[in-house]
């Protein structure tokens, strides 16, 4: 018989503990163990020491459960399952006494143990995840699990698959875990960062086929299916469910500050005008939670053609650094701020903040905006103050005296060629804060920023609703 080579099967035993064994390893580590009492000894070692380590860094479980091949013995046949729970130390004491019945056992049939050489060795099962975060769910930060399927009714959970990709989810959820690059959401909401490592990562729905390709996007499944997609950063690629992912069966490629909603596998892509953000952490809200309590929907007429830009709704989330635009390609993340030396403003902390977009929206065609309102609220309108105030801004609203900042923006812009550079060399926009009360439930119309036939070389205005 030929003997193991100590280093090679070192390697595969920690490939087989942390979840990243490939087929062909785990063929070679099943011969192992089958052939070789001292290959079964120094596994038995490897999964004290695993344990261990496990335990002191407070981690409430290791890769799943691992399983041990299935041996014949002339008593009994067993497939041997040690998963870890919160006692890490008492699972590694269980470990080393099974592998010592099973090295007797070895030593009292004079070395000749009979093995069934159609049994297979299992690794972990599922896709490993270690959780960076965790409110309400059923695991500790730091955990390091195998995942095939998550159940989550309430709680959040932030974790990092194996392939780098990092996921933010809330309850309710049901999420399966296909392979380290493929996920499949089939109800709730979750927010996908693949950075740098996990480009291509895959998102099924009943609906749509999402390929992200950086960095940053979130999805949400309602109960009849119907899916909702935001992209935060980066861009991402929509096709139907169940169809390959080539550029003929392509439905949108959406790229930051757009947004889209495919009811069902057989319908067509369509637009989703405002959708809802956590603003805490810049993640989606979706389908299984209102839009906000005072603000039911926010639409505009624009019609064109593969339009998919998209107005933001962060909840209670206006303040010092609150999103002003989700789209960043002619500026950085683009924010309110308080101007230099002052507080912000206090009337307007608190209020939900409607995150618009820049320059398309100040092309042709200009838009109306309606804010669908469910109660009596103060509306605020953000207008760039070097601009004149058109008359629905001026006839409808009044200027409180309150001014902010958005910023910071890239220079060499047609809304940025007169700014003048801040202390620390950025550029901000000064925008006068307009109010007008709305007594009762109601829709209220926002009009354009200029007439068709003038050009707006100027920011475009923001939006804060408040309840009174």
């Amino acid at each position: 018989m030929k003997h193991h080579d100590p280093k090679d099967f070192e390697h595969l035993c920690h490939a087989v503990l942390e979840g990243t064994v490939t087929e062909s390893e785990l063929g070679q580590f099943q011969e192992h163990l089958r052939r070789s009492a001292a290959a079964r000894n120094a596994y038995a070692k490897q999964m004290q020491i695993h344990a261990l380590l496990t335990w002191q860094q407070g981690r409430a479980a290791v890769p799943s459960s691992v399983v041990l091949p299935s041996i014949e013995f002339q008593s009994s046949s067993k497939v041997i399952s040690f998963p870890f729970g919160k006692a890490a130390l008492a699972a590694a004491a269980v470990l080393i006494a099974t592998f010592a019945f099973w090295l007797v056992s070895d030593r009292n049939q004079g070395g000749a143990v009979a093995v069934n050489q159609d049994a297979p060795v299992a690794a972990p099962k599922g896709v490993m995840v270690d959780i960076l975060a965790s409110s309400g769910a059923p695991y500790q930060v730091g955990q390091r699990v195998a995942l095939d399927r998550l159940e989550m009714s309430t709680g959040s959970l932030r974790f990092r698959v194996s392939s780098g990709a990092v996921v933010d989810l809330d309850g309710p959820v049901s999420l399966e875990f296909v392979d380290p690059m493929r996920l499949r959401l089939l109800l709730g909401n979750v927010t996908i960062d693949v950075g740098s490592e996990a480009k291509g990562f895959v998102l099924d729905t009943a609906s749509a086929l999402l390929l992200d390709i950086g960095t940053r996007f979130g999805a949400s499944v309602g109960e009849d299916g119907s899916t909702d997609i935001v992209v935060l950063d980066g861009e991402v690629e929509v096709y139907r469910a169940g169809e390959p992912p080539t550029q003929e069966n392509r439905l949108a490629s959406l790229y930051e500050g757009e947004a889209a909603r495919m009811t069902s596998r057989e319908a067509k892509i369509q637009r989703l005008q405002a959708l809802a953000l956590k603003g805490d952490r810049l993640a989606i809200r979706g389908l299984n939670a209102p839009d906000s309590a005072v603000i039911t929907g926010v639409t505009d007429n624009i019609t064109k053609a593969n339009f998919y830009r998209c107005y933001t709704i962060t909840p209670g989330g206006m303040g010092e650094g609150a999103l002003a635009s989700l789209a960043h390609r002619w500026h950085r993340k683009l924010c309110w701020r308080a101007l230099p030396g002052q507080l912000f403003p206090r009337e307007l902390e608190g209020a939900d903040v409607i995150g618009t977009f820049q320059r398309r929206a100040n092309r042709q065609p200009l838009a109306d905006i309606n804010l669908e309102l469910s109660r009596p609220c103060a509306v605020y309108v953000l207008f760039d103050s070097r601009a004149t105030p058109p008359e629905w801004l001026r006839h409808g609203f009044r200027d409180t005296g309150l001014r902010l900042r958005s910023g910071p923006w890239w220079p060499d812009l047609v809304e940025t060629k007169k700014l003048k550079p801040d202390a620390n060399g950025e550029l901000y926009v000064v925008h006068s804060v307009w109010r007008k009360d709305v007594p009762v439930a109601a829709t209220v119309t926002l009009g354009a920023l200029a007439i068709k036939s003038e050009k707006y070389p100027y920011a475009m205005y923001g939006i804060a609703v408040k309840p009174l």
